[in-house]
Order: C-alpha cells, then structure tokens, then sequence
C-alpha cells in the first residue's frame, strides 16, 4: 500500500475499501458459510442457559465496596442541611429534570462531544505549544471541561448520587470529568502531562450514548463479556501450560553471539566450546583481547567455557535471537498471545529450533522436533481455543436478537420466522404483455427467448475476461485485439439496452435490472464519445480506465441469472446496516487509541519498523497503522521496534520554534529531527495487548456474527422453496399486471384456482374447502375492498406451516421483529375488514336476495290463489 501511495494519493482508499470489503466482509462471508451447518448445534451449549431451556436472570449482587459507596451518598443526602430538602431545592432539581429531558440539550452535548473529538486529533505533542493553535486548543479543552462539569452537575441533581452512579454510562461520564480536572490541574509538561492527556480519549466513547446503532452493538458487546471472560480463562490455562513447558526447556536459550570482527575459526570454536586444556596456542591468542572483560585468565585445564564466555572474552556481542523469550512464566505467556495471532510464530519457531541450551550459540536445525511444540499450540491456540471467541459472540449476538423478539424460538417458531422473512421481502412484478406492432413483438420475442439471458451472460463473462487480459507488457497486436473486442462488446450491450427499450418502452424503466444496464450504456457511450474528442493521451487513457471499470460491473447482473449467487449476494446487500453500526464503534475505537498513541509515541526517534510511513505522528497515520494492525500485519514488530534503545535520545524532547520538528520533506534543512527516547515497555505491551484483544479478536469477530445471522436471514425459508414464492408472483401479476400490490378481494378464489400447491390449488379440482381455512378468512381486506400481496402470501404460508408443523405451530409475538417488518409491509388503509367479512356480507347480501324473492314469490301466489277463489 505505502508504495502504491507513492504513486498516486487515491491508494489508501483502495486498500482501506479493500480490507473492508474484502476481509472483513466477503472473507466473513465464507465462514458463515462454514459454521451455518453448525449454527443451533447441542454440541456447545450457552453457560447462561438452564438445562430446561429457561433463561438464567443476572442473579449477581452489586459487590460491598460498591453497595457501602451507594450507601454513603444517600446518608449524605439525607444528613444535607435542611436547605438542600426545601421546595426552592425539589424546584431547582425538577428544572435541571427537564433540561435533562430536552432534545436541545442532548443536541448541544452531542455537538461538543464530536468538537471535543476533533480538538484532541488536532492536539498532538509535535504542535508548537506557543502556537495561537495551540492557545486556542487550550481555551477550548477549558470551555469543553466545563460543559462536561456542568453536565455532570445537572444529572446528579436530576438523578441523585444512587441512581446516577447506577448507570455505567455515567460512570463514563463521570470519568471523563475527572479525567480532564486532573489534566488541567497538571500543567508542567513531559510524559505525565501526556498520560494525562491520553485519559482524555474517553470524551469521544461518549458518542456511544448518543447513537442507537452504536450502543446496540456496544450492548450485545457487554452481554458477551461473561461468555468472553470464560474462553479467556480457557485460554490462559492453555497457556499456562505451554509457558510452563517453554519455560522450562528453553528459558536463557534465545541468545547468539554476534560481531563484525569474528572470524570462521573464531564462530566455529564459540559454537563447539571445548575444555580449556584441549585448547591451541592460535586459539587462546584469541582469548587475549578479552581476559579482563570474561575471567579467562582463571580457567582451569578442566574447564568447559560455554558460548557466552567465549563470546566475551572474543569481544564478541551476546544479543537476543529474537525478541520475544521464556525466560519466565509472564514473558511466556506475552510470546505465546503473539504468536496465537499468527504473527511472527515462525521466527519463534526456528529460534526455538536452532538453540541449545543456556548460554550456548545456536545452530540451524538443532532439534527439528521443537516444531511440533509450536504446531500442536497454533493448532490449539490459535485454530481452536481462540476460535471460541468467534462461536461465543455468534451465539450472544442470536440470542440477543431472539431476546429482543420476545423470548427464545423453538424450532418450529424458527422455522415460521425464517418463512416470514422470507416472506416479507416479497415485491410484486409488472406483466409483461407482447405489442402489437410488428417491429416491437419481434424485439419481445427475441429477448424473452431464454437463450437470449444465457447469451448474455456468455457475452458478460467474456469481456470480464477481456478486461483482465490486459497487462503491462502487452505488445501492440494484442492491444489492438482486446480493443477490437472490448469495442465488439460494448456494441452488443448497446444493441441488447436498444432492443429492450423498442420491445417494453416505459416498461423498460420500473425494473431496476434495467436501469442498472442503463446506466451503465449511458456510461459507455460517453466514455467512447470522449475518447474521439479528447486529444490528450493520458486522459484518454483515464477515460478508457474508466469505461473498463464500468463494464465490469455488469458482473452483478449474474447473479439475477445465476440462481446460486444470489443468497450471497442478498447477504452482502443484508449485511450493510450491521456492518455500519460495527464499522462506526470499530472507527470510534481506532479514532481512540489513535489518539492515545500520538500522545505516548508520537514524540519517538524513527527506527526500524518506525519511520516515515508508519508513525504515530498524526491522527491520520495513526488510524492508518492500526488498521494494519487490526489484520496482524507485523503488529508485534512495530511494538518492540517502539522499545529498542535510541541512542543520543532526548527523554523530553522540547520544540525550538526557531528550528521546528522535521515532519516532512518541505521542512528540510531548516528543522530538527524528532529525536524522543524508546517508550515504556510497559505503556507499549498494554497498549498492543489491549488493543489486539479488543479489536482482532472481539469487535472483528462481531463482523462474523453479523455476516452469519445476514446469511441466515437470506436463506430461503425450511416451509417454502423459491420456486414457489417466484409462481406465487407470476400469478399474482396475472391479475395485478401494474404491479399495484393490491388485487380485488372477489378475484381471490380466481387467484388460488390459478396458483399451484403448495400456495394454491390449482389442478385439485373443487377449492370451496380452501377458501373455508381460518388462515384464509383472516386475510384483510381496505376499503376498497382490496388484498395485499404480502398479507396474501403470509396467511397462504401460515395454512402450510399449520399443516406441516401440526400441533407444534406456535405463532410469533405481534411486537416480534419479523412480525413488525411483516405487518409494515402487508399494511391496508382502513383495513377493518378481514376476507372472511366480506364473505359474510356477501352471503348475508345472497340470504336477504333470497327471502326477498321468495316473500315476493309467496305474494304472488297468494294473489294468483286469491284471484283463484274469487266467485
């Protein structure tokens, strides 16, 4: 990526859209796949789930520090003087009520909440601290502090301190105001004022308050920390284990002996000591230059040096083979989370492999064995125990979606929801009819052919093909060629959008299919139009670029033809919202700890993995390098390149505003270079850890568990098959050929002796028993006397799941969130009238028909009798 940015400044975008799509959303997209034959599995059952199916409520008391903290503020309260209990007081406390209350307000606490968040991106430790930015900065984290005071203070007379304290929100906020009053209390500068500073990041996590989609994700978050924290301890016995066998046999032992000056015979007697005694006279002339520094000038005949002596006394330098070591169970247990991520295991691998033993010089491929230690934990750890994060946060974020429908789902109910949903993303579609003229009708029946749509899609493929043949090193001939076709293409694409237009006319338009390959001919004529007029080669090359670019996205039109491609891609088209919600707490966080790391390592000396590229400088590189960091690209190398020793190093770096910092390529010579010392081992490992665990295998592990339940909803229904819906359809626009949604309630029995079983009867002769099912009787029906599509369908699938499921039917709750996409979707104006009504009127209207005939016809009688007897 960093070298393609030096090509062109749109780079970063491609790649950042790429990881996006590409990783966390279409690579999601295949594991849903996997685990879907797994999902509703008895294997792993939930720890927060009775035996009997019942779900366990939070029986856990508030701990006794916390219960004698609540306890305290209310006996303060109560012993307030008398002053603080008078109506003056209620009254002052029941206006701050509504100022809580009012939308205003939350509208300006928002609005300074996300003034504060850029504040702190634009306050990094390389500004000019006299700078009038910087005083301005200043002013406003004084203004911002006392907004959050002032909030505070209106929600602890609102509340009260009980009920305040209660909520974990604000305890965020509460800790941000603290946070801050012990900033601005701390003016001197150097490393504590920018821990300080760094605590002021929790402004921004207030935004989570504010944003509904957000929280929910922060909320099934929280509600999978009990399952979280049971794999974590999984884990850490896991690796404790590990450790303690690592530990054991090769603690000391990641060591070799290095320098410039060392000959073959010298490197070769380091690796193979052997006793002093056995040693020649050349060889203890190489001990001359060190008997001072390793104690040579002691050694007995008898004695065996070890490596690191002979090392030192060679004036050789004994240095770290890797960074990483199991010199103890805690440095065990960071090398083992590096590697669980996959990153640099390799490495620990080979040196784990080369080494011999306690200070001795290590050689390639020692003990090749050592290799089943690292692939047997990769296997457990990483492939395995880790893995569980991924199924604990699916299962949490299911149940939390079958928590908000009101309860957990049998099967059958799963079954009808899943029906349901499929259901309701019904839409109606405009018959087709063929005109009369003759031109037209010949254009319709050419492209209603079926080989027409399998044509096209050859044709599709075809230029995909084209479009990726070209390379660099094409020569001319074959660059003529692919024009040729792309230009032969691109006609084909044109004639097929002119033929469709000729046979359907306005038609052509209310398919969104159309439109699409609209859009894109449209683009294509331009593009070929532009070419002819513009002269300048490199813009016609751009624009070619671009009219290849638009041409491939006709790819999406396979998966209308291509019936497989279509419930990944009604995932993809599913998953956008969840996805939103989770990029938007995935970028907060990012937003965060970018700004926590130009406050710790924004003042470090360039070096090794540390250099222009990848920085913590700027807000902007900083979100960029945890991005990277969120796929495990060399995340751990950056984090001990940041602790290897700067030499010449200033521990607190100060700005000279007479020869500012050298931040770019503009500011040279006249600038000095930013020379701040290694950070703290300590900041940097919390720093990584943390984010690692939060974001690598939490947050992006969410991705999956929205990808898998999008996935699950695309699913076409266990009642149902697709083929069924797409003739329920087709026969519905038989009589809705305008695609209206609605048909007249009197063509209903029409529209079921048309519609074949499963939906309909068609061909099982006489349907009056039908038409006498209770599903049926419900549909409803609006004023003008009108059936909805989708009610129709819906009660046509519920007569079919009866049947099936028996006894078993359970029908979903009104305030279920299927049975509310439903209802809104199926929605009649003045709807107060069911088909089973207007049956009954009209066989109350037939009845009243009847005893009238037959009253008038006994009148008549009568008269003709009377008539009869008349003398």
């Amino acid at each position: 990526m960093y070298d393609c940015w030096k090509a062109t400044s749109v780079a970063p975008a491609y790649f950042i859209s790429l990881i996006t799509l590409g990783v966390f959303c279409a690579l999601n997209l295949f594991l849903a796949i996997l685990l879907l034959p797994f999902d509703g599995s008895e294997l792993v059952l939930s720890n927060r789930v009775h035996p009997e199916g019942g779900p366990i409520h939070n029986t856990k008391q508030p701990s006794l520090l916390w219960s004698k903290t609540i306890a305290t503020l209310n006996w303060l309260k109560i012993k307030t003087p008398a002053v603080f209990s008078s109506s003056r007081y209620e009254h002052f406390c029941e206006k701050c009520s509504h100022i809580l209350d009012d939308k205003r307000f939350d509208l300006c606490l928002t609005i300074v909440i996300i003034c504060s968040s850029i504040a702190l991106a634009l306050d990094d430790p390389l500004r000019n601290p006299k700078s009038s930015t910087s005083e301005v900065l200043l002013v406003l984290n004084y203004v911002f502090t006392a907004i959050f005071i002032v909030e505070f203070l209106v929600k602890i007379l609102s509340q009260g301190p009980s009920k305040y304290l209660q909520d974990r929100w604000n305890i965020l906020d509460f800790s941000c105001v603290v946070a801050s009053i012990l900033e601005l209390s701390n003016v001197q500068g150097g490393k504590t004022l920018r821990v300080l500073r760094a605590f002021r990041v929790l402004r921004p996590l207030k935004m989570i308050n504010k944003f509904a989609e957000v929280k929910v994700v922060v909320d099934a978050l929280l509600m999978s920390l009990p399952s979280v924290v049971d794999v974590g301890v999984v884990c850490a016995l896991l690796f404790l284990v590990f450790s303690i066998f690592g530990v054991t046999y090769l603690k000391g032992s990641f060591f070799k002996c290095i320098g410039s000056l060392l000959t073959e015979e010298e490197m070769n007697l380091i690796t193979y000591p052997k006793l002093v005694g056995k040693f020649t006279s050349s060889e203890l002339s190489w001990l001359d230059d060190g008997l001072e520094n390793c104690g040579a000038s002691e050694w007995r005949a008898g004695k065996l040096p070890t490596s690191r002596e002979l090392c030192d006394c060679m004036n050789g330098d004994w240095v770290e083979t890797i960074p990483q070591n199991f010199n103890n169970i805690l440095n065990g247990f960071a090398l083992l989370f590096e590697i669980s991520t996959t990153e640099g295991w390799v490495d620990v691998m080979y040196a784990a492999i080369d080494q011999r033993g306690i200070d001795a010089q290590p050689v390639r491929d020692n003990n090749r064995l050592w290799a089943l230690y690292f692939i047997v934990f990769l296997m457990l750890g990483a492939f395995f125990i880790l893995e569980l994060f991924v199924g604990v946060i699916i299962e949490n974020f299911s149940r939390l979606r079958e928590i908000s429908g009101q309860g957990i789902m049998t099967e059958a109910q799963r079954q009808w929801a899943q029906t349901q949903q499929f259901i309701s993303r019904l839409t109606p579609e405009v018959l087709l009819r063929r005109p009369e003229h003759k031109l037209r009708a010949s254009c319709y029946d050419f492209i209603m052919n079926q080989w027409f749509d399998r044509f096209i899609a050859a044709i599709i493929v075809a230029n995909s093909i084209v479009i990726g043949a070209v390379s660099f090193d094409n020569s001319q001939d074959m660059t003529v060629i692919l024009g040729m076709l792309n230009l032969a293409f691109s006609s084909i694409f044109v004639l097929e959008a002119m033929l469709k237009l000729i046979a359907l006319g306005r038609l052509y338009f209310r398919s969104k299919w159309n439109r699409f390959d609209f859009i894109i001919v449209c683009g294509l004529i331009a593009g070929f139009g532009l070419q002819m007029i513009v002269s300048d080669q490199l813009l016609v090359a751009s624009i070619s670029s671009i009219v290849s670019l638009s041409r491939i996205f006709r790819l999406v039109r396979l998966v209308r033809l291509v019936r497989p491609l279509r419930t990944p891609f009604n995932t993809m088209l599913a998953v956008v919202p969840g996805m939103c919600n989770i990029g938007a707490l995935l970028l907060l966080l990012f937003y965060v700890y970018g700004i926590i790391g130009m406050q710790l390592f924004g003042t470090v000396e360039f070096q090794g993995e540390l250099n222009e590229q990848n920085n913590f400088q700027t807000i902007g590189q900083s979100m960029l390098l945890l991005l990277r960091f969120s796929t495990g690209e060399n995340w751990n190398g950056f984090m001990y390149g940041l602790i290897e020793e700067r030499r010449g190093c200033n521990e607190h770096p100060v700005y000279d505003a007479t020869s500012p910092w050298c931040r770019d390529e503009t500011d040279y010579p006249n600038c000095t270079e930013i020379n701040g010392c290694s950070a703290s081992s300590g900041s940097v490992f919390v720093y990584f850890y943390s984010f690692t665990i939060i974001v690598s295998f939490i947050i992006l592990n969410m991705f999956v568990a929205v990808v898998l339940q999008a996935f699950e909803a695309s699913n076409e229904g266990e009642i149902l098959e697709p083929k069924d819906l797409e003739h329920f359809v087709q026969t519905w626009s038989l009589f809705d050929p305008d695609a209206t949604w609605f048909i007249n309630a009197s063509e209903v029995q029409s529209f079921l002796s048309r519609l074949k079983p499963p939906l309909g009867m068609a061909g099982q002769g006489n349907n009056n028993e039908a038409l006498n099912d209770p599903c049926l009787l419900e549909i409803s029906v609006n004023s003008k006397k009108q059936v909805n599509i989708v009610n129709v369908a819906h009660l046509l699938a519920k007569r079919i799941a009866k049947e099936k499921q028996g006894d078993s039917f359970r029908d979903l709750n009104d305030d279920h969130p299927v049975s509310c996409r439903l209802t809104r979707r199926s929605s009649l104006d003045g709807a107060n009238k069911t088909l089973g009504d207007v049956y009954m009127d009209s066989s109350l209207v037939i009845l009243r028909a009847v005893m009238r005939f037959k009253n008038n016809r006994k009148r008549q009688l009568d008269r003709v009798d009377a008539t009869c007897n008349q003398p």
